[in-house]
């Protein structure tokens, strides 16, 4: 498998184990020692806000009992580049809803997930 093929197929254990909750396949999809998720969000007053947590806490949160995640039909990578063989950035579209970028590393010649950086406006 080429690098452009098993980056896609990081991004897409990320998307389809948010989907379904599947921790296993969130799990493949990032380095968890020091992926990290940051962003801007609404909060309650409604106004972006800048935050950041750890790529385990976040999939503690979406893997939660109680946890919905958001529905999407539609996503789709609008540009891959990679660099020195070792580093990429993805930029991915959840349908027009949220705009997402990946900063991802080959470690131990796997593509993972170590930033992800959302805007929710």
């Amino acid at each position: 498998m080429g690098d452009y093929e098993a980056i896609r197929e990081a991004v897409f254990h990320y998307c389809e184990g948010y989907r379904n909750k599947d921790r296993e396949r969130l799990e493949k999809a990032f380095a968890l020692d020091v992926a990290v998720m940051t962003g801007y969000i609404k909060n309650k007053d409604g106004e972006l806000e800048l935050w950041s947590m750890t790529m385990k806490d976040a999939i503690d949160s979406w893997v939660a009992p109680d946890y919905t995640p958001f529905e999407f039909s539609e996503g789709r990578m609008l540009a891959v580049d990679i660099f020195h063989g070792l580093g990429a950035t993805v930029l991915f579209d959840f349908g027009g809803r949220y705009l997402e970028s990946y900063q991802l590393a080959k470690i131990d010649g796997m593509w993972r997930i170590v930033s992800k950086f959302i805007v929710n406006p």
